[in-house]
């Protein structure tokens, strides 16, 4: 089903998990890895994920980033491992029923709504937090059934392995001490299990509390009031996607902002107060299910939805609803499922049926993610009509120099959000391009309402006065990078500005007291050996050039003795 996706490159957040990245480019580099969050070089970000780094440094060393199939087929793999891991563990659940564990194991891996975490290279934390908290699961029951100490040891390790592929991870634990509630375990086995889970917390909790990271600016709060009709929506958003996954889409919004046209907003807001109704029947009826079930499909219920209830929308989010949020409560949904339906000819044939449309809907998928302009554009015309697709689509245009259609974009963005500072401070960028600095400021005038984008207001800024005037605008980006020390961006543009204006050995001197604290990152080294060769040093240089190298597998250019890179 997932065949396609070998065809596809890197989309959305891969560009920062992936191409920009310095933790995956060196084995030597595993321990710094778990010292820093994810999006190290990017956006601030709250996720802890050092074992999907540590995927990603082996799919750089073996396919480089030439070779995007490479890294798809490294998700597939992870994927299918985790269907496997949810087929014995459907065993254990199931009393050893292994046609029934296979059949929800299959839909499971097949289904259309897990594309976004498979078929998006970024998204492979999902698979792999499933393959370990399945893993640690099925080994836990082994441990308890069989009495092999040896099996809960392996399963504590997998426990720790879900929680340090994604912070959802910690549905394991949870399930697990569901599991024994509902098997009525002695004191003797719960004691022993919160002693392991005990240790499992601290381990992750001392790895993560100690790693290196930019705190993001905190998501806007939900409030209470709201939450419940949030909650219910996603629901019948989530239970719709599931049975007939018609239409998929990166980007969901279940709320009732407004639209393009008034006309739009009032049938929008008129959808979800049917959505809200149908939700809070879905909910009803689920209850109703767990109350009248066997407690093995009660079991599988409870951890369903205890998997589900961090994203039910009851807690604050960064988004209503995620495709990729459904990966691991579908699996025990499915399992209960299996449970529940008396089994026929006339369901086999069904559930074939079903089977067969849930595996074509996948496969015609996957050229979604075909490159970023496709990944983009489907997504818009899937429904995903939002100021974040269209800023996206903006400064891809950019990138490509396509000014007049990056105008466009970054229009049709502040229509949609007129108070997004990320599309004015795109607009601002798309008429530096076009030379129009009056428009450019007056832009820059709005998107320096975030203070996340004050340091980039500043390099702007400061790009504008040089074009303009000629003048020098270091001190305009050392303030930049007062604000995000952390920047390498705003310190390299800083560097080689000053190596433009004929302040080389001020660059390397400043570069060399960086390395001194963060020294893990190639380019870093590779920029040092350029100006140290401008000021004919070229032992110096060509040491340099070595430790480049040496944080790089791929170093990208040939070195000859004395002489740093050729290009």
């Amino acid at each position: 089903m997932y065949w396609p996706a070998l065809r596809n490159g890197f989309v959305w957040d891969d560009t920062a998990l992936v191409l920009r990245d310095p933790l995956i480019r060196s084995w030597r580099l595993i321990p710094e890895s778990f010292r820093h969050f994810l999006f190290l070089d990017a956006t601030a970000s709250d996720f802890y994920r050092p074992l999907q780094r540590l995927t990603f440094t082996a799919d750089y060393a073996l396919f480089g980033f030439d070779a995007p199939w490479g890294w798809h087929l490294s998700s597939i793999l992870v994927h299918a491992a985790a269907a496997v891991a949810l087929f014995f563990l459907g065993l254990k659940l199931s009393g050893g029923r292994a046609g029934l564990a296979f059949g929800a194991a299959l839909v499971w891996a097949v289904h259309p709504l897990q594309t976004s975490a498979i078929t998006y290279v970024s998204g492979r934390a999902d698979p792999l937090a499933a393959l370990f908290g399945f893993a640690a699961l099925a080994l836990a029951l082994h441990s308890l059934d069989a009495k092999r100490p040896l099996a809960a040891a392996f399963a504590a390790a997998a426990f720790l392995a879900a929680l340090l592929s994604k912070e959802s991870g910690i549905f394991a634990l949870v399930v697990w001490f569901a599991i024994l509630a509902f098997r009525r375990a002695p004191r003797q086995v719960w004691g022993q299990w919160l002693l392991v889970a005990a240790a499992v917390l601290a381990i992750y909790l001392g790895l993560r509390t100690t790693a290196q990271r930019t705190p993001p600016p905190a998501p806007p709060i939900t409030p209470l009031a709201v939450r419940p009709i949030l909650a219910a929506r996603a629901v019948a958003e989530y239970t719709g996607l599931l049975l007939a996954p018609r239409t998929l889409r990166m980007e969901r919004d279940i709320t009732t902002t407004p639209q393009r046209t008034p006309e739009s907003t009032l049938q929008n807001a008129r959808r979800r107060e049917y959505q809200t109704l149908l939700g809070v029947l879905l909910v009803l009826g689920f209850a109703l299910w767990l109350r009248r079930s066997a407690p093995p499909t009660a079991l599988c219920l409870t951890a369903a939805l205890l998997a589900y209830l961090p994203v039910s929308n009851l807690f604050s989010l960064n988004a209503t609803v995620a495709e990729h949020w459904l990966y691991i409560p579908g699996a025990f949904l499915f399992l209960a499922i299996a449970q529940s339906i008396r089994w026929n000819v006339a369901a086999l044939a069904l559930l074939s049926v079903w089977l067969g449309a849930l595996g074509l809907r996948t496969f015609l998928r996957q050229p979604d993610w075909r490159n970023q302009r496709t990944f983009l554009e489907r997504t818009i015309a899937a429904g995903g009509d939002t100021a974040r697709m269209h800023i996206n689509l903006g400064n891809l245009e950019l990138s490509a120099g396509r000014n007049d259609a990056a105008v466009a974009q970054f229009r049709e963005a502040i229509v949609l959000a007129p108070e997004q500072p990320m599309a004015w401070f795109g607009a601002a960028n798309a008429a530096v391009r076009t030379r129009d600095f009056a428009a450019a400021r007056e832009a820059l005038e709005r998107a320096q309402s975030s203070p996340l984008l004050a340091p980039d207001v500043l390099q702007t800024r400061a790009v504008i006065e040089h074009l303009e005037t000629g003048r020098d605008t270091s001190d305009q980006l050392r303030t930049a990078l007062g604000l995000a020390p952390r920047r390498w961006d705003i310190r390299q543009r800083l560097l080689q500005h000053l190596d433009e204006t004929g302040r080389t050995a001020e660059a390397a001197r400043e570069l060399r007291d960086f390395l001194a604290v963060e020294d893990f990152r190639a380019d870093s080294w590779q920029l040092l050996g350029r100006f140290l060769e401008k000021l004919a040093q070229p032992t110096a240089a060509r040491i340099a050039y070595e430790q480049a190298a040496a944080r790089d597998v791929r170093y990208p250019f040939p070195r000859t003795p004395g002489l740093g890179p050729m290009r």
